[in-house]
């Protein structure tokens, strides 16, 4: 009896070394690479840009650093949270990205009605949970705030290879070609396909007409903080597809920006969101729609402005 014991405690430490050891390695691997481009929490260390472009997957797609790094002659950086709408993450990715690198001079928020407050405490969207398990295992402290928001459980945090093959990160992790880029965008250059994303004014239902304090309040958090690091923070509402635009919602946006002094622009014109050539879905523009936005944008007086001063 004495003999299965020890072997079977021989056996568990053996097997404890060798999902340690892999995870190790595993990690080394992929500590300076992107397994897919969203996963920049610590690709985004030490660039230091200009400009930082923060919000939700219409902030990813819709900011082109290339073009405002043309255009304007600033180093920019885009690290808008694919799938997340809650100005909550935004504060967070804002302050991970400040815990590693000095701070930008301007920062481009993208705000319309398809944004929330959110909460990092009482956070229920883990969209792309799977994606930031990476940073789950011993987390460093400067990533700690971000795993706790997606509640990574103790298991997930502290057992060697439970992360990866409990989200199937080991194909991405073993494939792994290339290096985050800061200058790259992400640019969707197709086509709506209405057959299988028909058009809907679904989206419609999360917009709020009324005057939502909870909104407020975390723009006015953001905006202290971009204050306190000597940010100068604008607002940009891009366009939406004209099925799910609400003139009543659009234009609250604008109100919220105007009681809390931040400079906003409404680049949201009928010319974009009118025509569904410039779209792939409802609420994001596609290469040619970003190109026809940005054509505005290089002539808009406000933007000029915000740059110059």
């Amino acid at each position: 009896m004495k003999t299965f014991i020890k072997n079977t405690i021989a056996f568990t430490l053996f097997v404890a070394f060798i999902a340690v050891l892999l995870q190790i390695i595993i990690s080394l691997k992929i500590r300076n690479e992107s397994l897919n481009s969203i996963d920049n929490l610590d690709q985004t260390s030490n660039l230091n840009a200009d400009l930082i472009f923060l919000g939700s997957s219409r902030c990813w797609v819709h900011f082109d650093p290339i073009f405002f790094d043309k255009t304007f002659k600033i180093r920019s950086v885009n690290i808008g949270v694919n799938g997340h709408t809650e100005i909550a993450i935004t504060i967070l990715r804002l302050k991970n990205y400040l815990s590693k690198n000095n701070p930008p001079k301007f920062a481009i928020l993208s705000f319309d009605p398809l944004v929330n407050a959110g909460s990092e405490i009482d956070n229920s969207n883990f969209c792309d949970k799977d994606i930031y398990a990476r940073y789950s295992f011993f987390p460093s402290r400067k990533n700690l705030n971000f795993v706790n928001y997606f509640k990574f459980n103790l298991s997930e945090k502290y057992i060697p290879l439970y992360s990866i093959f409990k989200y199937k990160m080991l194909d991405d992790c073993l494939s792994i070609t290339q290096k985050y880029n800061m200058n790259c965008n992400h640019i969707v250059d197709k086509e709506w396909d209405t057959i299988h994303n028909p058009i809907t004014n679904t989206l419609k239902k999360s917009y709020s007409n009324k005057f939502q304090i909870t909104t407020v309040n975390a723009l006015d958090e953001l905006n202290n903080l971009c204050k306190k690091n000597n940010i100068k923070l604008l607002c940009v509402q891009t366009p939406v597809y004209k099925s799910i635009y609400d003139d009543l919602a659009f234009k609250n946006t604008a109100i919220i920006c105007k009681t809390l002094n931040i400079p906003f622009i409404d680049i949201n014109k009928e010319t974009l969101r009118n025509n569904i050539k410039y779209f792939y879905s409802p609420s994001h523009l596609n290469k040619k729609g970003v190109q026809e936005m940005n054509q505005l944008l290089k002539k808009d007086s406000t933007l000029i402005s915000f740059f110059k001063h």
